[in-house]
């Protein structure tokens, strides 16, 4: 079988907005991770163990990378995890979005939105959003803008709290073509024709992502029952492009090289 998240924050209103002019380098965002609702198994050999990363996808490119994550979620119902987690990401800007993915710690794929600033800029953010590879699922989180030192306006008032919202990410702003690392499970195979008639065979295989020529190998087996092999091996891929297909190969490791038993 082949296997396959000091100072108190003062968050503005729209009206003081217009009015105030924001330090550079000097924002942050708090992102708090509540939990979330229906999200459908993404590792089906070792179970799901989901976690979420939130960045600050910054206009400049050179920009220092404002990035955290949650604890991973092993135990109770991984579907429908708790997280309950803030998150603080520096250098906000203005006019900058957030991206949201959740991962699982066996597989290391990710499942992503983004939110644009407008949703929780000036006023905040409570309340769900969705993920479009995830189309039953809602994340509760709260999203807060804490700014740094600012001139020209007077102290702004704290905003009241916004009363839940629902947020459903269009299926336009899902990057289907962001590289990933991809983890495969080599675990065992059933059912192996003899290649090798003189020393036996040592059957391994072969996992490549076609057309980029990446590609990851299991050691050969050489012992015990060859024509059932177990390998259990798990090995990374990098880079992976949603969309891209793999292309398993078991091979053979004989006195003069490999050859090859079949393709997937």
């Amino acid at each position: 079988r082949f296997g396959h998240f000091a100072k108190s924050p003062t968050l503005v209103n729209a009206s003081a907005c217009s009015a105030m002019s924001v330090t550079v380098g000097s924002n942050k965002l708090l992102v708090h991770i509540d939990k979330a609702e229906g999200l459908h198994h993404m590792n089906n050999f070792s179970g799901d163990k989901p976690y979420v990363v939130c960045e600050v996808k910054h206009a400049d490119d050179h920009a220092e990378l404002s990035r955290a994550e949650t604890k991973p979620v092993t135990d109770g119902d991984t579907s429908n995890p708790v997280w309950n987690e803030t998150l603080e990401l520096e250098h906000w800007q203005q006019g900058e979005a957030l991206e949201i993915a959740v991962y699982d710690k066996g597989l290391l794929a990710s499942k992503t939105l983004i939110m644009p600033s407008e949703v929780f800029f000036p006023n905040g953010f409570n309340g769900r959003v969705s993920i479009p590879e995830f189309p039953n699922s809602k994340f509760h989180i709260s999203v807060q803008v804490e700014l740094g030192p600012t001139t020209g306006a007077a102290e702004p008032s704290p905003n009241d709290e916004s009363p839940p919202v629902v947020y459903d990410a269009p299926t336009t702003e899902t990057p289907v073509d962001v590289p990933h690392k991809l983890a495969v499970s080599i675990l065992e195979a059933q059912g192996l024709k003899r290649m090798n008639h003189f020393t036996g065979d040592h059957p391994y295989v072969v996992c490549e992502v076609q057309g980029k020529g990446v590609k990851v190998e299991t050691k050969p087996v050489t012992e015990g029952d060859t024509m059932n092999p177990s390998w259990g091996e798990t090995h990374t891929l990098e880079p992976y492009c949603l969309g891209d297909s793999l292309e398993f190969t078991v091979y053979d490791k004989g006195l003069l090289g490999a050859k090859t038993e079949g393709k997937v």
